[in-house]
């Protein structure tokens, strides 16, 4: 028996909560030996796949997974292995595989209260130097972990995000007036206030009719982050939406922009090039890696690098139409059925009598 930490289905829908709940769905279609646990309470699902999740324990959050959870386990006979895909699972516990996408924490120290980096660097060295595996989701992410935690890379597996099938689409008809399109919250290292104040300067001195639409956070939220909220017309801050109008923003856009100081991926390059638009990223590490020849970057601190990027994307059809082409290429080589079989094969490798 395979026992899933569920606690994300208590949590608002992330990149790392996209994964998690992803993972498992193809995983289902894989074993018929896991066990889906999360905390008591309301949950955005109350099954996945049509498997149903139980619900242990009586508290929530940390405390539940490590008291509630970790006592469930411990009475539990046979010794189960425990999947944790959302970074935090009990601490010293060796039967685990934990994944761990990133150490924005450590790299980008700006971003979180000096109180949440040292609980949580503390948290999850108590967690991925005991685990069985880790799994992360690029080989960027994998030797940033492994220097930061001092962790053999060869315990930690690279299974890669994607693009979730639903954002597979044929773009449709650019909306008039056109408009570029983000993603992301406002947290500093997501370097929104750069996009914010370079596409500002950007309209008010070419006199273009192109807008900025970001999602992510809501609007009230904008003031209180980093410088970057504005007056102008020409930007609109949406907040969070769900994926039916995800999909179609990215269906409408002109064109996608993801300018991120630091990444463990990045899964929306990915659901805008699988919607059939180009994408103009940041040069960090990870997004390179991850879109390789199929973006077009700019130097993430560079406000007259981003500059030159949104003219040309704006101006230039046939430059738009090559990364489109690049991109739905790059994003075809991703999959949540192909990242699954790889987290199948090391549940494999680690319980014995399991299906290979």
């Amino acid at each position: 028996m395979i026992v899933v930490n569920c606690r994300f289905l208590t949590q608002e829908v992330t990149g790392v909560q996209r994964f998690a709940e992803e993972i498992v769905a193809e995983l289902l279609s894989l074993r018929d030996d896991l066990v889906l646990v999360a905390p008591p309470g309301p949950l955005r699902m109350a099954s996945i796949a049509g498997t149903p999740v139980r619900q242990w324990g009586k508290h929530q959050g940390h405390l539940w997974e490590q008291w509630d959870l970790r006592r469930a386990l411990s009475q539990t006979p046979g010794k189960p292995l425990l999947l944790s895909l959302t970074n935090t699972g009990p601490v010293l516990r060796r039967r685990q595989v934990v994944t761990h996408h990133d150490v924005t924490y450590v790299r980008e120290p700006h971003t979180y209260s000096l109180q949440f980096r040292t609980a949580y660097r503390l948290l999850s060295a108590l967690t991925l130097r005991p685990a069985k595996a880790v799994v992360t989701v690029s080989e960027f992410s994998r030797q940033e972990i492994a220097a930061v935690y001092r962790l053999d890379p060869a315990k930690i597996s690279v299974v890669p995000n994607a693009a979730s099938q639903g954002f597979h689409q044929e773009s449709g008809l650019e909306a008039d007036p056109p408009y570029f399109l983000a993603v992301s919250s406002l947290l500093p290292h997501k370097n929104i206030d750069l996009l914010v104040r370079t596409f500002q300067r950007y309209v008010e001195s070419t006199g273009s009719p192109t807008r900025l639409k970001l999602v992510g956070s809501t609007p009230e939220s904008v003031a209180r982050t980093n410088g970057g909220g504005t007056s102008s017309t020409a930007i609109e801050y949406l907040g969070r939406v769900d994926d039916q109008e995800l999909r179609r923003l990215y269906a409408s856009a002109r064109a996608f922009v993801f300018p991120s100081l630091y990444e463990g991926f990045g899964i929306p390059p990915l659901e805008a090039q699988a919607s059939g638009l180009p994408v103009l990223a940041s040069d960090a590490a990870a997004l390179r890696e991850v879109l390789g020849s199929s973006a077009r970057y700019f130097a993430r601190q560079s406000e007259e690098s981003l500059l030159a990027g949104l003219r040309e994307l704006d101006t230039d059809a046939v430059l738009r139409q090559k990364f489109i082409s690049l991109g739905q290429e790059n994003a075809a080589k991703y999959s949540w059925s192909y990242s699954a079989e790889a987290v199948n094969g090391l549940l494999s490798t680690l319980t014995e009598g399991a299906r290979p």
